[in-house]
C-alpha cells in the first residue's frame, strides 16, 4: 500500500549530535521509524577539520553540499569533493574532514550493509517530475502540493514536483516499505 507523499522541511528538522559528538545533523528522513535505522538520510554540517563518526556495518555515500571543496581522508587516501560530488566508503573507515576553511555541509545516505549499495544522484528538473522515494532539494524554484521548496527541504514519495532546479535523489535499497 503505497502512503501519500510528505515534505520534511530542513529549517524545522531535528538537529542532533554526531555519533562521536564533533559535529551536528540534521535526519531527513530514515527507516524504520524508531530504534537503529536500516536506512538514514541525513545533513551534516562540517565547520572544522574533524573526523567522522565511526558506523560499522553500514555503507555510506556522501555528496558535497557546500560551493567550496571538501576534502575528506578515507582510510589515508585523500579525496577532494567539488559541489554535489560524491564519495562512498564503509561506516567503519577512518575518515576525516581536512582543510576545512569554512563551515560546510553535506548530505550523507546510509544504509546497512547487505542491504544493497546506497546511492545519491543529482538530477535537473524543468517542468514536473515524480518523485517515488526520497529527494532533496539543492537548488532553484521547486514546489509541490504544499507549497514551494527551500534549499535542503526533503520530499518522501509518492510525490509529483514542478519548477526549475536541481534534486539530489537517494537509492535506498532497503526491503520493506519505500516510506516510513
Amino acid at each position: 500500500m503505497t502512503r501519500p507523499g510528505r515534505t520534511v522541511r530542513f529549517a524545522d528538522a531535528p538537529r542532533s549530535r554526531w555519533a562521536n559528538g564533533l559535529g551536528e545533523t540534521v535526519e531527513l528522513w530514515r527507516t524504520p521509524g524508531d530504534g537503529p535505522f536500516e536506512a538514514r538520510l541525513s545533513i551534516a554540517t562540517i565547520g572544522s577539520d574533524v573526523p567522522f563518526s565511526s558506523l560499522p556495518g553500514v555503507d555510506r555515500v556522501l555528496l558535497s553540499l557546500s560551493p567550496h571543496t571538501l576534502t575528506l581522508d578515507v582510510d589515508g587516501q585523500r579525496t577532494v569533493l567539488e559541489q554535489f560530488d560524491t564519495v562512498a566508503f564503509a561506516g567503519e573507515a577512518a575518515v576525516s574532514a581536512v582543510g576545512v576553511t569554512a563551515p560546510g555541509h553535506d548530505l550523507n545516505l546510509m544504509v546497512r550493509r547487505g542491504s544493497g549499495e546506497p546511492a545519491l544522484t543529482v538530477v535537473a528538473v524543468d517542468g514536473d517530475l515524480e518523485v517515488h522515494g526520497v529527494a532533496v532539494v539543492l537548488d532553484g524554484t521547486i514546489g509541490a502540493a504544499d507549497g514551494p521548496l527551500a534549499p535542503f527541504d526533503a520530499v518522501v514519495g509518492p510525490v509529483s514536483l514542478t519548477g526549475r532546479g536541481r534534486l539530489a535523489l537517494a537509492a535506498v535499497p532497503v526491503a520493506g516499505p519505500a516510506v516510513e
